[in-house]
């Protein structure tokens, strides 16, 4: 590559060999199946939202030109500018000459090996309209695993952000970045308002504590696998049994003194949890002889997404997005052994909070991940040690009756805010 130049991402490798080949049309169907984003006033966003206008800059030769970035390329944040998500298809607004009378022209990722630069793109309306017709569309459950190359792929920070992979790959971003944007600037901000009611620094703040507590989830589940952690610890083998599980659990509730309406909520929810757990086994999720041990995981998963949008939607500092991200992943060395462990925790924890015994979506858009996940040998999960010397296994856990002070609903705008 030149000059050392290491491309980010699959997209910006496929954009430099088309580049180095002089086929533009192969660089211009790569560039259209690829989420572009470019630079928008934020106080324009705050008030216009997809009203907002892209900005325009100097091109190369002098002519005014619009700037976009692909993800893997997108640069440090700049004061008052965000990156927003944008269609590169022209469009036909006249307005859009300057006053000599010449069209914008089109900048790709300025600086870097697979930029290019079209001028008078937005004159070329017939070209990339044609183009654009082959070119592949993404769904909204289309998953996919993608890797920033040159983002952390080893140690804690890129553990940390391995915990947040069923949603990453559910939503096709990076895996592996705390960069600028999770989607964009406005469905970061969309996210954290219609899905978790946040919409400032402040209840950002409020609602990541709670993950990381775990205590954005239902206190039950948990207290419940808590008691059959304790019989499999002291009675090997009897955890395998329902009824034990359900008289140990009712003891312990009625010595805490719970009313007899927890009592019964909690027979239920066991029954539940046995349901999903042969589930499970029968889709791969656990192995044969397996079982949940902790529904935490679904908690300290969404802290590595709520930090990241956090960090996009402008409400944190990168230092403390990395630092929230670290921590979740030290939770779950605390509460799982492995991957799939935790990966079965948090689908468990999903599941009960949403699902329904349907297993419809919400069970789907995490088992789809986990499949990718656990099989992709290049991917995070075979690479990324779970535990290592010196750090914290299974021991942490602990019962506590934790209380339920905050909820996440569904995802707003395409964007899954739950997984």
């Amino acid at each position: 590559m030149a000059n050392g130049w290491i491309p980010p991402t699959d997209v910006e490798l496929d954009l430099y060999e088309a580049k180095s080949r002089g086929d533009w049309d192969a660089y211009k169907r790569v560039l259209l199946a690829a989420q572009t984003f470019t630079y928008v006033l934020k106080e324009d966003v705050d008030e216009l939202a997809g009203e907002a206008s892209m900005l325009l800059f100097d091109g190369p030769d002098g002519d005014r030109c619009f700037v976009v970035h692909t993800r893997g390329q997108l640069p440090e944040p700049r004061p008052g500018l965000v990156q927003c998500s944008v269609e590169l298809l022209p469009s036909r607004e006249e307005d859009e000459v300057d006053e000599h009378g010449r069209v914008p022209g089109l900048l790709v990722n300025p600086g870097t090996p697979a930029g290019a630069y079209f001028p008078g793109y937005r004159g070329q309306d017939e070209d990339w309209d044609a183009l654009a017709e082959d070119v592949p569309r993404r769904g909204h459950d289309d998953d996919e695993l993608i890797t920033k190359y040159s983002g952390p792929l080893h140690g804690p920070l890129a553990h940390g952000l391995a915990c947040g992979t069923h949603l990453a790959v559910h939503n096709q971003v990076l895996w592996n970045d705390l960069g600028d944007v999770y989607s964009d600037y406005r469905r970061d901000v969309e996210i954290l308002r219609d899905s978790w009611d946040v919409t400032d620094r402040q209840g950002w703040l409020e609602q990541l504590t709670y993950l990381l507590e775990g205590r954005n989830s239902p206190p039950l589940p948990e207290f419940a696998l808590m008691v059959r952690r304790e019989i499999a610890r002291r009675r090997p083998g009897a955890h395998t049994d329902p009824q034990v599980w359900r008289q140990v659990t009712a003891t312990n509730l009625r010595q805490q003194e719970g009313d007899e309406e927890t009592v019964a909520e909690a027979m239920s929810l066991i029954g539940q949890i046995v349901r999903y757990e042969s589930r499970f086994r029968a889709d791969g999720i656990l192995p044969p002889d397996g079982y949940v041990v902790s529904a935490l995981g679904y908690d300290f998963g969404r802290a590595v997404n709520f930090a990241r949008w956090g960090l996009g939607a402008r409400f944190a500092e990168r230092a403390e997005a990395e630092k929230a991200v670290i921590r979740a992943g030290e939770l779950c060395r605390m509460h799982y052994s492995s991957w799939q462990e935790f990966s079965a925790g948090y689908i468990l924890g999903r599941a009960l909070r949403f699902d329904e015994e349907s297993f419809g979506h919400m069970y789907s858009s995490a088992l789809s991940p986990h499949r990718i996940l656990m099989k992709d040998l290049s991917g995070p999960w075979h690479n990324i040690p779970f535990q290592w010397d010196g750090m914290d296994g299974a021991n942490g856990m602990n019962g506590e009756n934790r209380e339920n002070r905050a909820i996440g609903t569904d995802g707003a705008n395409g964007m899954d805010a739950t997984a």
